[in-house]
Formats: C-alpha cells, sequence, structure tokens
C-alpha cells in the first residue's frame, strides 16, 4: 500500500506526468521528430521553446544567426540537449544558431551571502568534467570557463563581431546563487544593441521553493531595479499556450530592451508558410 500510495502522489503532480510523457516518447522510435518537438516532448523543452523562439525573432528581424547561452553547465546534460535542440532548429529556420555554455569548472563557488540560499546550494556541487563534456559535444557548443563575474564582459568585448552578426536570443540561468546570477545578469546591462535580440527568452532554473528576495528572484529584482535599458519579466499566462500545461512555463521570462532599433517591428516569421517549429 505505501507504494501505491507513493505512486499517486507522483502522478498526481503535473511535473512528474509531463516528465513521463517525455521518456516514454523517446521510447517509441516511430513518433517523428517534428510532432515531439510540437508537443515538447523533447529533453529540456524549455530549451527547446527557447531556441526556437530566438530563431524565429533572428529570421524575422532578418539575422542569418542567433547565439543561445546556459549558464551553469554542471554535467554538461543541459548544454547537450541544448546544441541538439539548436542543430534542430538550424534546420527548420533556415539560419545559424550558435550554443555556448558559461561555468566555474569546479562547480558552484564558496558563498558568505544569505540571498544565495545556502540551506539549498554548497561549495562543490555540480562540478564540471570539461574534458570529458567536450569530446562528447564534438564542437557543437563551446565552453567559457571561469567566474562569470569575469567571464561575462570577456565574453562581451572578444565575441563582438560574432554578436553582431548573431545576436543573443536565449538564455538559460542555471546559477542557483542570488551573486552569480546577479553576474551573469551583466549581460544584459553591459551589451551593447547589436549583441541581442530586442527581445530574450530567459529561463529561470532556480526559482522554485525559494522566495523573491533570495536567490535568482532577488537578482531580477536588484536587476530591474537599477536597469536603465529594459526589464526582464515573467512571461504571463504562457501555461495556456503551451501543450499539457508545463510547470516550466512559470519560469520563463524575457529581456525587453525598449529603445533597441528593432524593438517595434512587426514580427513576420509566424506568418510564413515556411516555418515550422
Amino acid at each position: 500500500m505505501p507504494d501505491l500510495i507513493h505512486t499517486l502522489r507522483d502522478w498526481s503532480m503535473s511535473g512528474y506526468r509531463y516528465q513521463s510523457m517525455i521518456k516514454l516518447s523517446e521510447r517509441v522510435p516511430v513518433l517523428p521528430e517534428s510532432l515531439r518537438y510540437s508537443f515538447g516532448l523533447v529533453d529540456r523543452p524549455m530549451y527547446a521553446y527557447g531556441v526556437r523562439k530566438a530563431a524565429e525573432l533572428a529570421r524575422s528581424l532578418g539575422h542569418d544567426g542567433v547565439t543561445v547561452l546556459e549558464f551553469g553547465v554542471g554535467e554538461g546534460g543541459g548544454l547537450k540537449a541544448l546544441s541538439r535542440h539548436a542543430r534542430r532548429y538550424s534546420r527548420s529556420a533556415g539560419i545559424d544558431v550558435h550554443v555556448f555554455g558559461f561555468d566555474t569548472g569546479h562547480g558552484l563557488p564558496a558563498s558568505a551571502d544569505y540571498r544565495d540560499v545556502p540551506y539549498m546550494w554548497t561549495q562543490g556541487q555540480y562540478r564540471l568534467r570539461p574534458n570529458e563534456l567536450l569530446t562528447r559535444l564534438a564542437g557543437s557548443a563551446q565552453l567559457v570557463l571561469g567566474d562569470v563575474a569575469k567571464t561575462v564582459p570577456e565574453f562581451l568585448l572578444a565575441q563582438a563581431d560574432h554578436l553582431a552578426r548573431n545576436p543573443v536570443g536565449f538564455v538559460s540561468f542555471d546559477l542557483d546563487y542570488y551573486s552569480s546570477t546577479t553576474s551573469a545578469l551583466t549581460l544584459f546591462r553591459e551589451a551593447e544593441d547589436a549583441a541581442v535580440l530586442p527581445r530574450v527568452t530567459s529561463y529561470f532554473d532556480d526559482i522554485l521553493s525559494i522566495i523573491e528576495a533570495t536567490g535568482e528572484l532577488a537578482a531580477i529584482t536588484e536587476f530591474n531595479r537599477t536597469e536603465k535599458k529594459g526589464f526582464l519579466g515573467r512571461v504571463n499566462a504562457l501555461r495556456s499556450h503551451l501543450p499539457f500545461d508545463p510547470a516550466w512555463a512559470d519560469q520563463i521570462f524575457e529581456y525587453h530592451r525598449f529603445e533597441h532599433a528593432t524593438y517595434s517591428r512587426h514580427e513576420s516569421a509566424r506568418n510564413n508558410p515556411k516555418w515550422r517549429p
């Protein structure tokens, strides 16, 4: 009876049911890729959503490429999924999708800030093995190793020409800490207009089981209080527009840069009959 109760409790949770559907679809080889993507039955569906939105907007605005980022690579499962989704939407959208992953290379750093939620996260968690991961990625993504407080400004400078041709369109923030997320948000604060799309889809992995005064939510609040170029806000009512009412929809935000030269340009990609999400 306890096992049955445990199983029924799991199935009462929408997130558990959704993940079970994804795992089942992966075991059914006859399901076409287009169907699995249309219904979000893929690994890291929130990444697939973000890459699709980035590719869609970039194509609509006339770009030949777009860049997608993951902050907090850990063991590399997310970056591998992000690379797969990038290849898929490169084909379907007809533009290049470039992938970069940011990580310290040695797990979470030490922290003395209560806003980093030290009762949930601790130094050394989620350690990355760079050489092993690069072998598995086989050139489909680039790793940027080091403290994001330093690597993000360096990335914007070193990749300025690349980002001017392939602006950032999707970012996953999976850094756990308030302090690290604050540093990563320097990307939006310091990027030139040419380096980012006017709206950047953003996923925040670690906003569950925290309050607004801690963790990634505190970093978002502080960013919006001081940011002069735009605003980072949650995409409201997204669940109602996605198959299976996914819980991860509550973790999707968008950075809007209001004075971007193309901010008010109408998106035409959705009306293009050749576009297939």
